[in-house]
């Protein structure tokens, strides 16, 4: 009869901490509602960090990544309420449902009547990107502000995050050399990768080590295998990726070497050259870091349709298309001045053999 007393006993005891565990959940998070856009700015005034506290806990980041344009990535965040005004964050979830708390050695929020500090201190290790594109180590004081969950940040046009996904497999290599420079201040000289059939691609960046005047190693820098999206795992650490989106001109500086261009001009007929002279080539792929792709059209022009198709030593493509100047790509067309500057290139190199 006893052991049934102190079974009950516990069981009641049991049910009392988890009504009061949830009690206090619940009570933290109407706390935490008060705290609907409190936002703080970066030094131009911008929003740069928001949070949103219905429904849960999110924080809005807004990132330049090397582009005037801000792109938003939020984060979902598991709070765990500690003594007085103090939370820590015990789980960081991005957009793309990866899960980043590993990436954080502190991340701790304070809230106070009219104020909420922010503490972040990354893992410099897991760290990819700089300044412009990631929420860094620091202390930000966020206060309450005009800027609600869902409007761009101070009231300026929210650029598109998916502009140019998904990704050929020869933008992947150049993001995947991106993110490693980033992380390790090395730029691998050298690429190569293997599509897997399953929607994923394996990225190897490495250099040739030259051991004495007649052998060499190769030293690996990094592995990746991602899918279109440049979401995947560094098949060295075992981490979860997401490989940083690029801008046309980015990407084409991230590309390397071409060995190959081939020019095909759809107009009254179509015709096909191929481009082997280096010059021509490296200029054309100056001209297309120097493209200015703008917002989405549905101008279309069917008559008129330009490719240029950049081969690499590993046997990759990138493969851009123009329609009466403006790059399509994804079935999407947008408005895009400097194609006419490849053109000339194109005209002089293949004068004399019928190009229009």
């Amino acid at each position: 009869m006893k052991r049934r007393q102190r079974i009950r006993g516990m069981a009641l005891l049991v049910a009392a901490v988890m009504l009061w565990g949830c009690s206090a959940q619940k009570e933290a998070a109407d706390t935490y509602e008060a705290y609907q856009g409190y936002a703080c700015q970066d030094e131009s005034g911008h929003i740069k960090y928001g949070l949103e506290t219905e429904n849960g806990i999110r924080l809005h980041c807004f990132f330049q990544s090397g582009s005037p344009e801000y792109t938003e990535n939020i984060y979902e965040l598991k709070l765990l309420p500690g003594k007085g005004a103090k939370a820590s964050v015990e789980q960081v979830i991005d957009g793309q449902g990866v899960d980043l708390t590993a990436s954080f050695r502190k991340f701790d929020f304070s809230f106070y009547p009219e104020r909420v500090i922010m503490e972040v201190e990354r893992d410099t290790d897991l760290l990819a990107g700089g300044a412009s594109d990631n929420l860094e180590t620091g202390e930000y004081t966020l206060t309450a502000s005009d800027w609600k969950p869902g409007s761009a940040p101070a009231g300026e046009k929210q650029a598109e995050t998916d502009s140019l996904a998904p990704w050929q497999d020869r933008e992947l290599v150049a993001m995947a050399r991106a993110y490693y420079q980033k992380e390790a201040n090395f730029l691998a000289p050298e690429t190569e990768c293997v599509d897997n059939g399953d929607g994923t691609l394996t990225i190897h960046l490495y250099e040739i080590v030259q051991d004495d005047e007649e052998t060499s190693h190769t030293g690996t820098s990094a592995w990746y295998t991602v899918d279109a999206y440049g979401k995947g795992k560094d098949d060295v650490f075992g981490n979860e990726v997401k490989l940083p989106e690029l801008s046309l001109a980015e990407l084409a500086e991230y590309m390397g070497t071409p060995s190959k261009l081939t020019y095909i001009q759809d107009a009254e007929a179509r015709q096909e050259w191929e481009l082997t002279g280096g010059t021509v080539i490296a200029e054309c792929l100056e001209a297309v870091k120097k493209l200015e792709i703008g917002e989405k059209t549905d101008e279309r022009a069917s008559d008129a349709g330009d490719t240029l198709i950049f081969t690499f030593a590993d046997g990759s493509t990138w493969r851009l298309e123009f329609e009466a100047g403006n790059l399509r790509r994804n079935e999407r067309y947008y408005k895009t001045e400097g194609w006419n500057r490849i053109r000339l290139l194109l005209k002089d190199e293949l004068e004399g053999e019928g190009m229009l």
